[in-house]
């Protein structure tokens, strides 16, 4: 893994960059006062209620509430992750993005030039190599044109050992090996990995090839062989045909997961466009991560056999940790000795959609699956229903998703649907937590005091310039349990801050969207410096107070005494 991002390069890109530059390239503006308008990209509208504030760089549509700071919004735009969305402002002002110095060396980039350069070559020897006959003749066989095969970037590889090295012998062997199109044996000799073969270009969101999947179109063995794994390529995290998808729908309602390429391939062909494949992997949960930051419904295609259905309970347990509400999944399972490829071409689209629209949804599957061989009529076979179920349960963030699914469990077992609940909470508890990010705060939850005054801190960073020494080590103190508390203390460490560098700071964290809502929100009135010292230091007070009662509380001290303490604790503080 490369290093990481200095967020300091992170604070310095979001005040050189402009944010109505940004979105003004994706989206058409109008100034409006302070504000620049235009039609929000995220949601269909007539009338414009996307709004751009120049001032704090900062976006918010009042039709579908997205909001956001640059960095955001290429995100869910573009569709790219945090580090790209960092090298794409980056590159729009001309700098490199620099990187800590971590415990593995910084990615080697160069081979994105390498791997274009194999994907071309390997497109022209499709159209002129003599043995592109035969690979031609299969891929017409399979009912794909050379429209599809266009879009896709499909090649050939042809026979011999050394063709491609010879092609871009210019690159060197050993970047040749380093993208993984040359492999280098126990006896220091060289060869190309994809021979004889029709390959596939794997890329990624940006579009860029990153590796390649070969197909072969004879008899040899193994059918299928991927790239390895290289500084550029991690085949657990990306998904074949997610670029051409984007591409093909600008705003993705859905995805399709299928097992193979020439599933996805096929099923463009006859016009389903939005189905993506995992690349010789069980889908993760890397693999839905990624998903769940371009659309809100993934449908998973498996065989109705035993080991399609074996696929369809893993990717359960690898969904379950990042579904929601807002996120759904469903299952399709086809006929025994049927894969999408062979049913579009067989049936039809039609018929091919039928199946789709009729997707199992998780929660549904989830159930069903558990309680197969159970005898829910049974004591036994209730309790033993639950044990099973509550362990996955816990993996659930909390939502109207847990409780439809233990609802659906306590209707099948009888058990109380809290009680469930609980369990399940204990379960989750006893997982390993998974590390904190350096600055995330442990707790979001806030006062209504708390709320008002982060409310003002993010219209207004500059506010926290006002705060006496003796505040600022109070938060200090607090700067792990509560949100308020360490973006103050983030803001005292770079005063220099604005509402957009603040926010770029907790993309990716817990935080962020609840960061993001405040910064939409209208402030009704001017904070003035003297009320928000004011407002935090009886604040400080009041936590200092509960804390402080709390604990006496525990020492069994009673009503008169307690109100002495807190009496005493104001006018000390």
């Amino acid at each position: 893994m490369a290093g990481l991002i200095p967020q300091s390069f992170i604070n310095d890109l979001i005040t050189r960059v402009d944010i109505v530059d940004v979105i003004g390239a994706r989206v058409q503006l109008r100034k409006s006062g302070s504000n620049h308008k235009g039609l929000c990209p995220f949601h269909n509208e007539k009338t414009p209620s996307f709004n751009v504030n120049q001032d704090r760089q900062f976006y918010h549509c009042f039709g579908c509430e997205a909001h956001g700071t640059a960095i955001g919004f290429l995100m869910e735009y573009d569709g790219l992750t945090f580090p790209e969305a960092i090298e794409s402002l980056a590159s729009s002002v001309g700098v490199e993005v620099p990187r800590e110095q971590g415990s593995e060396p910084p990615r080697d980039t160069s081979l994105y030039e390498v791997l274009e350069a194999a994907a071309a070559q390997f497109r022209r020897w499709l159209r002129s190599q003599a043995d592109a006959a035969a690979a031609v003749a299969y891929l017409r066989s399979r009912g794909l044109t050379g429209e599809i095969a266009r879009d896709f970037g499909i090649g050939l590889a042809p026979a011999g050992w050394d063709g491609l090295k010879n092609a871009l012998s210019s690159f060197g062997e050993q970047k040749l090996v380093a993208a993984g199109l040359v492999v280098r044996n126990d006896k220091g000799r060289t060869y190309d990995r994809f021979r004889e073969r029709i390959v596939f270009p794997i890329r990624d969101t940006r579009g860029r090839v990153i590796g390649f999947g070969g197909r072969v179109y004879g008899d040899g063995e193994p059918k299928y062989i991927n790239s390895p794994e290289t500084d550029v390529f991690r085949k657990g995290r990306e998904l074949y045909g997610l670029y051409e998808a984007r591409r093909a729908q600008r705003r993705l309602q859905s995805v399709l997961a299928v097992e193979g390429y020439m599933d996805v391939v096929a099923l463009a062909q006859h016009g389903v466009v939005n189905s993506v494949a995992t690349l010789g992997t069980a889908i993760g949960q890397a693999h839905f991560e990624t998903l769940y930051r371009h659309v809100d419904l993934v449908v998973c295609c498996f065989d109705g056999d035993e080991a399609g259905r074996g696929a369809a309970w893993k990717a359960v347990d690898a969904a379950f940790p990042v579904l929601s509400e807002t996120r759904q999944l469903k299952f399709v399972f086809l006929p025994e000795g049927e894969d999408p490829d062979t049913i579009i071409r067989s049936r039809g689209r039609e018929h091919f959609q039928g199946l789709v629209d009729q997707a199992v949804p998780v929660g549904e599957y989830f159930l069903e699956h558990l309680e197969e061989g159970l005898d829910l009529d049974n004591a036994d076979g209730r309790a033993l229903l639950s044990e099973l179920a509550v362990p996955h349960v816990g993996r659930l963030p909390n939502g109207a998703l847990r409780r439809v699914i233990v609802d659906g469990l306590a209707d099948r077992t009888g058990i109380d649907a809290a009680a469930l609940d609980r369990a399940a909470g204990d379960a989750r508890s006893s997982y390993a937590e998974p590390p904190r990010l350096i600055g995330q705060p442990s707790r979001l939850e806030l006062s209504p005091s708390g709320e008002r005054l982060l409310l003002e801190i993010v219209k207004d960073p500059e506010l926290i310039a006002v705060l006496d020494s003796e505040t600022r080590v109070a938060l200090a103190k607090d700067a792990n349990s509560s949100l308020l508390a360490d973006v103050a203390s983030y803001l005292m460490e770079e005063p220099d801050a604005d509402t957009g560098t603040l926010l770029a700071r907790y993309v990716g964290h817990d935080a962020h969207d609840q960061l993001a809502a405040f910064a939409a929100r209208p402030l009704l009135l001017p904070t003035q410096a003297a009320d928000f010292a004011a407002k935090m230091r009886e604040y400080i007070i009041d936590m200092d107070l509960a804390a402080s009662s709390r604990a006496a509380e525990q020492s069994g001290w009673s009503v008169d005494d307690l109100r002495r303490h807190a009496q005493r604790r104001r006018e000390v503080l």
